[in-house]
């Protein structure tokens, strides 16, 4: 990829502007829609400016001005997407411990209002905590939890101890909220809004998050909007289906494999278990 870059800014230095923008959507394709939306805009100005120039509207000394305007954003846009590259290949991804000797930390959250229904959180967690301790990995992974977390915890815990994988475990309303509890244990939901912000902010270095809680698909688009992969439940989902899910989950990953992967092979466990429920769960990427 960076020898295409390096392709694309030889072009851009010829002078060839119309054939660097069109590599440059092909890369920026890979990306983001913030890149591929920058490149649009530059061959919109570019076009303008072609078009300008054939009917003599400018000068010749604006012309040149405007056609060095493009080619210096072009060149910093390279810039920023050669930057996002080396940003991506230095991460410590989640989804390959094999590769690196990081610790990969999974900070498990979980949430259970006096006022809503009794969960088996505690199962869960044994559930995935025996699961990578039972893995080929499992010394790249750390398991730090926390209980009843209140609205007011979240983004501590987040600062403190820097998590790859956040794994949110509770209620989720049919709001699209997920259930976290307030200062005297009763439900204190959060907003798509509000958490998408978080994870805006607070996304250096977290790779995937997942939200084991019902109607948390809609809050898994937005936060995908800033971080990797996302998990996120599209409708009520049962306690044994959420527990099965994320058992195979971790334990996949805890034997190498890609968070996709681990995806997979937890949807096909809820159908292995006949829980008629393995459509439930949603893989977001970044988008």
């Amino acid at each position: 990829m960076r020898m295409e870059l390096a392709n694309v800014k030889n072009l851009i230095q010829q002078g060839d502007l119309q054939n660097a923008i069109i590599y440059l959507i092909e890369i920026a394709n890979q990306y983001s829609s913030r890149f591929h939306n920058e490149v649009i805009l530059h061959a919109a100005n570019l076009k303008q400016l072609q078009e300008n120039e054939r009917k003599g509207i400018l000068s010749t000394e604006e012309i040149r001005r405007e056609k060095n305007r493009i080619t210096y954003a072009l060149l910093d846009l390279i810039n920023a997407i050669d930057q996002e590259i080396a940003t991506k290949e230095n991460a410590i991804s989640p989804s390959d411990p094999k590769s690196n000797d990081k610790i990969i930390k999974i900070l498990f959250l979980a949430a259970n209002s006096s006022d809503t229904t009794r969960l088996r959180l505690d199962k869960e967690s044994r559930a995935i905590d025996r699961a990578l301790r039972q893995s080929e990995f499992r010394d790249k992974f750390e398991i730090e939890q926390h209980w009843a977390v209140r609205v007011t915890d979240l983004q501590g815990l987040l600062l403190r101890y820097k998590p790859d994988i956040v794994h949110f475990s509770g209620h989720g309303s049919s709001a699209s909220e997920i259930i976290l509890e307030d200062d005297s244990g009763n439900s204190h939901p959060v907003s798509v809004r509000a958490l998408s912000q978080l994870f805006s902010i607070l996304k250096d270095n977290i790779h995937c998050v997942v939200l084991n809680a019902c109607y948390s698909e809609p809050q898994a688009q937005a936060i995908a909007q800033h971080i990797e992969s996302v998990v996120g439940m599209s409708k009520a989902i049962t306690d044994q289906a959420a527990i099965s899910f994320a058992t195979s989950f971790y334990q996949a990953l805890g034997y190498g494999h890609d968070i996709k992967t681990a995806f997979d092979l937890g949807c096909v466990q809820i159908d292995m278990e006949n829980l008629d429920e393995q459509d439930t769960p949603k893989l977001l990427t970044l988008s």
